[in-house]
């Protein structure tokens, strides 16, 4: 009997290079014995860090409700570490310069695609430094919140494959069909689209592989109501809605997913995007996983999958 094709899956690293270097690590020692990696989406960060020089010659900056403060060139590189280890971006100004970016939202527009293509730039040729000759095909795609200005770095990757709206070759028995955006979301965020709008995708790019049924589906948003997309329900003003002292929780998924697993029947979903709603579950025949992200804590967490002729043989939730 033939091996089982092993995946790691994971998803929202949210550029947390704590994460990403751990990823990498792990791929090239190869210490789960994978034979590919898959990224279900959202490969940036959200926020800048402004780290403010003072007239003392210290820089300051607020990291998680903390003030952290920097006396020499040694402790603001370990600001800016910790900054970018939790997925944020420090960026150096002035006082001034502060100002300038609370008064002015196309500035900081600015600065934070410099910073999120520059990050996703560096991971890129820093996979291709530490990876080449491994053996291990990294398939990622970006996820709701990634901006479209790292497509091209993507493309240019001498390592990693963009996967994003693709049918590509997998395992022996196995294609895997790609889809980065999201149903809509209340943050209105760079890739998302209507849930008809996503049926019609998946079923586009499904009708072109070999057997629905030995396809593995990898969508950054989950399946709705399928216990991988449950979280905090929000008001109109976009506030946890609480009752009785609780928050109230409830699926946030796609149903445009859903319908697609339940017509196709792939052997595996793959997902993300609802951090809080790791682990695995069955719609019909289908076993999705959702490997849930602690990448601002500097957590890496994935799944391994085992993929024979036959479906899915084993899973394994693994944290690192």
């Amino acid at each position: 009997m033939a091996k089982p094709f092993r995946l790691y899956v994971c998803s929202d690293l949210h550029a947390s290079e704590r994460a990403w270097r751990k990823l990498l690590n792990a791929t090239r020692t190869n210490v789960y014995g994978v034979d590919a990696v898959l990224i279900a989406g959202d490969l940036t960060g959200k926020a800048l860090v402004p780290v403010v020089r003072q007239a003392d010659g210290r820089w300051r900056a607020s990291l998680l409700g903390t003030t952290r403060i920097a006396r020499t060139d040694e402790e603001l590189a370990e600001l800016e570490r910790s900054i970018a280890d939790v997925g944020y971006y420090a960026v150096r100004v002035s006082p001034q310069e502060r100002a300038s970016l609370e008064s002015d939202p196309a500035l900081v527009k600015r600065i934070f695609t410099e910073q999120i293509t520059r990050r996703v730039r560096e991971w890129m040729d820093l996979a291709a430094d530490r990876l080449d000759g491994s053996g291990v095909p990294m398939l990622l795609m970006p996820g709701n919140d990634d901006e479209f200005e790292i497509d091209p770095i993507l493309a240019e990757s001498r390592y990693a494959q963009n996967v994003n709206e693709q049918v590509v070759e997998l395992s022996p028995w196995h294609q895997l069909v790609s889809l980065g955006w999201s149903s809509p979301t209340p943050w209105s965020t760079p890739r998302e689209m209507p849930e008809e709008a996503f049926l019609d995708r998946l079923s586009g790019l499904l009708a072109g592989v070999r057997d629905t049924r030995r396809t593995v589906m990898m969508t950054h948003v989950p399946p709705y109501d399928s216990g991988l997309d449950t979280a905090p329900l929000l008001s109109p003003s976009l506030q946890p809605t609480v009752s009785a002292g609780d928050v109230l929780r409830g699926p946030v998924g796609s149903t445009g997913v859903r319908k697609a697993i339940e017509a196709f029947k792939p052997v595996l979903g793959v997902h993300g995007h609802i951090h809080e709603s790791g682990g695995e579950r069955r719609i019909g025949s289908t076993l999705c996983v959702n490997a849930g992200s602690e990448a601002n804590h500097g957590v890496l967490r994935g799944y391994l999958i085992d993929l024979t002729e036959n479906g899915v043989e084993r899973t394994l939730r693994v944290e690192g």
